[in-house]
This record gives structure tokens, sequence and C-alpha cells, in this order.
């Protein structure tokens, strides 16, 4: 197992090509997960407006999107088991197989039923690849230069998940082709990992010094409930925001595309927001952020009614501070743990995030349902300002300290 050890990133200093090597690990891994980012940002709404078009309420909506996320709380716990007993590789590579085939049969099987049992599949799969990779990701990162990593590892994410409502607002929402060209894009995730594990430093989730799931939770409480919030509102934003915006008034094609401008902005300002982190405290920074998150959520009904470039703008504002509380919490992951902590402290960061995802749809579909349709704005109004009451707390503890 040697091979899949993790190196830390300060041995470059002992060997003169180590630096390439872990760098080449970095690249491939984050090529991969981009590519993995634009399927799950592609089908959160592809399936979401085809529900829309058939009469389905917004809760139903909602409890769909919520399938990944109780599939990977109900079964996340067993990633690190998965992992020992097949190793990192063959965990990323077997988890996208699955979701092709998945994506590949919701057509052929095109009943809500099934649908549903296609979701929680493809929950337990791509959880699977986002936990060993984000581990790899944050292991490989020195600290002092953490949160540009980071910034850079969200920022291809963002990128890979603005693609997808792109992709769907060109094939539309009907028939198998959006299925099928989903399936042979997620199959190229398969193409940067022989390169990454050529390059070693794959994360074992071996080490002694592994910790339970419970003890990271209790040793990052402000990270852990960021992950909560920035689950809920990515994935009500993902989900539903086309939703809102067909209901505001906007044509099909055009709601969609509210979700990639807030994603457009979340790429434009990770490796930024990855250097403020580098020279700030990180909770000041999630002061920050989560009050961009709150202000632009309430400003969004008045930016839809105002028309033109009011709603790109703001949407681009929300969307890259509200989706920096992802490099936020990750980087401060990556500083509350060592290397050996870290698969676990991950798995719990991912079951945490998952729990918000699973949240987030659920509450935003009943508010919407109860306040028609501004519901969803007042939730996310709400989250960011929990996010500045976190970022609050995060600084009076370094304070105390």
């Amino acid at each position: 197992m040697d091979d899949q050890r993790i190196l830390p990133a300060t041995e470059g200093a002992e060997s003169g090509d180590s630096p390439r090597i872990s760098l080449r690990g970095l690249v491939a891994v984050i090529a991969s997960v981009g590519v993995v980012a634009l399927i799950y940002s592609l089908v959160g709404p592809l399936l979401a407006v085809n529900l829309e078009k058939r009469g389905a309420s917004s809760i139903v909506n909602g409890a769909l999107a919520a399938m990944p996320p109780i599939a990977v709380l109900l079964c996340g716990v067993f990633v690190p088991q998965v992992v020992r007993r097949f190793g990192a590789i063959a965990s990323i590579v077997g988890g996208t197989v699955v979701s092709v085939v998945a994506l590949i049969v919701f057509p052929l099987l095109d009943h809500l039923s099934v649908w549903f049992v296609l979701r929680f599949i493809m929950g337990v799969s791509i959880g699977l690849i986002w936990i060993v990779s984000e581990t790899w990701v944050n292991a490989l990162a020195p600290d002092h230069a953490r949160g540009k990593i980071i910034g850079i590892y969200v920022t291809v994410l963002s990128a890979g998940s603005a693609c997808g409502p792109l992709l769907i607002g060109a094939m539309g929402v009907e028939g198998i082709l959006p299925f099928f060209v989903s399936a042979a894009i997620l199959a190229l995730a398969l193409v940067p990992i022989p390169i990454a594990a050529a390059g070693g430093n794959v994360p074992t989730f071996h080490h002694a010094e592994a910790i339970p799931l419970r003890q990271a939770a209790r040793q990052a409480p402000v990270v852990m409930l960021a992950a909560v919030i920035h689950g809920g509102t990515t994935i009500l934003g993902m989900t539903l925001l086309p939703v809102y915006g067909m209901r505001m008034g906007l044509p099909e094609s055009q709601a969609v595309w509210l979700v990639t401008a807030l994603i457009l902005g979340g790429m434009a300002a990770q490796i930024p927001v990855g250097h403020l982190l580098d020279r700030f405290p990180a909770g000041r920074v999630l002061v920050f952020c989560g009050a961009v998150q709150a202000v632009g959520a309430a400003l969004l009904p008045f930016a839809i009614d105002a028309g033109g470039a009011a709603i790109w703008i703001l949407l681009l504002l929300w969307g890259g501070f509200g989706n920096s509380i992802y490099t936020i919490a990750l980087t401060m992951l990556g500083r509350a743990f060592t290397k050996e902590e870290l698969p676990s402290a991950n798995t719990t960061f991912t079951l945490f995030w998952e729990l918000g995802a699973f949240i987030g749809p659920m509450i935003g579909g009943a508010a919407m349902w109860l306040w028609d349709p501004h519901g969803m704005i007042a939730v996310s109004v709400i989250a960011g300002m929990l996010l500045v009451m976190l970022g609050v707390r995060a600084v009076r503890v370094r304070t105390d300290s």
C-alpha cells in the first residue's frame, strides 16, 4: 500500500520530483471531479423541469432532489470501509460507472418511483467520488496555500456546474438525448484517474490515527454547521431556482440560466476568496460571505421585476460569495485536522453537507407552497444570516484561544 499513502507537501524538499507528482495528482483529481460536478448540476434541474412540466408539486420536486443526500446520509458512514476494501481508485471508478448506468436507465424506465430509486443510487455513487476526491485534494494542499488550492478546486467545480444548466438549455429536457449525453460526458471523468494514480499520494483511509466521525463533528462544529447550510442552499438553488424563475414569469430557458449565473459567480470568486483565506481569519471571511448571501437573496425578486442586467449582476455577486462558503469550510476543515484524520473528517463533512442538501429542498419546497413563490427566497435569506452568526462564533473562538 506504500504507493497509496498521503505524502505531506513538505516532502518536496527532500525529493526533486515530489512537487511534480503532487501537482499531477491534484490536477488530475480536480479535472475528474469537475466533470462529475457538471453532471451533478445538470441532473437536478433536468429532472426538476421535467416534473414541473408534468404538473408535479414543488413538494414532490423537492423530495426527488432530496434523494441523493438521503442516500449519503444512510450509506456515507460506510465509505471509509468501502475504500479500505477496494482502494480509492477503484472506488472512484466504480462510483462513476454506476452513475453512468443510472443516467442511461432514467429515460428507459420513465416512472416517478423508478426515478426516486435512481436518484438514490446516484447519490451513493457520487457521494463516494466526492469524499475520496476532496480528501485527496485537502491532504495534498500545504497549509500556507490551502485557501488558494481549495479555491482552485471549487472554481473547477463551479465551472463544471455552470455548464450543466447551459447544456439543458441547448438540449432541452425532452426525450432520451439529455440523459444519454450526460452519461457519455460523465464517462470522461474516468480519463484523468490513471494519471492521478500514477502520481501516487492516493488516500487509503487506513491510518491508525483515523478518528471517529462523531469526534470529527465535535472538533470542528462551525465547519460542520456551515456545511449543512451550504448543502441546503446549493441544492435548493440548483433545483428550485428555475421553478422560482418560471413562477415569476421568466421563460423556461431563461429560468434555467438563473442557475448558470449563480454558478458563474461562484466560479469567478473562489480564487480571490482563497487568497483572502490565506491572509485573514476564516471567520471574518465567513461573516462577509454570509451577509452577501442574505442580501443577494432578499434582492432577487426586485431584480427580476426590474429585468435586464440587474438579474444577472445580482446572481453573479450572490453566487460568487454564497458559493464561497464551500471554499471557506473546506479550508477550515484542512486546518482543523491532520492528514491522517482528514479521511474521517471529510466523510463527516460530506455527511453534514448532504444533511443540508436533504433539508434544504424539502424546506424550500414547503416554503414555496406556503408562500408562493417567495418562500424559497425567505429560506435563503435566513441561511445567510445563520452563516454570519457562525462566522462571528469562529472569530470569537479564535480570539479566545
